[in-house]
């Protein structure tokens, strides 16, 4: 018979998670992606930006700014609108149109009071956008603040893209109107 030892190192190993070989979020990643980020904020002449990158339980591993006048509140803004994608899996875009799309005051006060409740981590305008590894698995969010909505989401979308990390994002497609590349 089994040793009660050896019976729970079985149990253990039998219920232990799986765990995934895709690309995962560390600090070399993060690099990456608020690198690419800025270099796409260069490119399409766009004003100065903060660029947060969170891992999927929202803790920052970076968050750079570029060079230039940038408001003090962007850094902030920066980390609610990644903050946002990871705790509701959605991109902070998305958040603000489920609410508000329809005009409907009840959802209006239900972003609010989300807002509110998660003291103000959390942004219901474009710039966050969710990411996945190549098995579909959420491991952190980009946000970016600085820019137009749609300049700030570019930004965070084509740097990932740019980046070479086959990581997927969401939005899977940029709204901006204003983008050179």
């Amino acid at each position: 018979a089994p040793s009660a030892q050896s019976r729970a190192s079985t149990t253990a190993a039998s219920t232990s998670p799986t765990t995934t070989t895709g690309t995962q979020m560390n600090l070399d990643v993060a690099d990456l992606l608020s690198n690419s980020v800025i270099a796409t904020a260069k490119r399409n002449n766009f004003p100065p930006i903060v660029v947060s990158v969170l891992d999927k339980q929202a803790n920052m591993l970076v968050q750079k700014r570029m060079d230039g006048d940038v408001h003090v509140a962007f850094p902030d803004f920066s980390y609610a609108k990644a903050y946002t994608c990871v705790a509701l899996d959605v991109s902070s875009r998305e958040f603000r149109d489920k609410y508000t799309t329809q005009n409907d005051a009840s959802k209006i006060a239900q972003l609010n009071s989300m807002m509110s409740i998660s003291q103000g981590k959390m942004a219901a305008f474009p710039g966050g956008i969710l990411l996945r590894n190549e098995e579909n698995v959420v491991i952190g969010a980009v946000g970016v603040s600085g820019a137009a909505g749609d300049e700030d989401e570019y930004a965070a979308l084509r740097g990932v893209w740019d980046s070479g990390l086959g990581l997927s994002t969401w939005p899977a497609e940029h709204s901006c109107t204003t983008a050179l590349d």
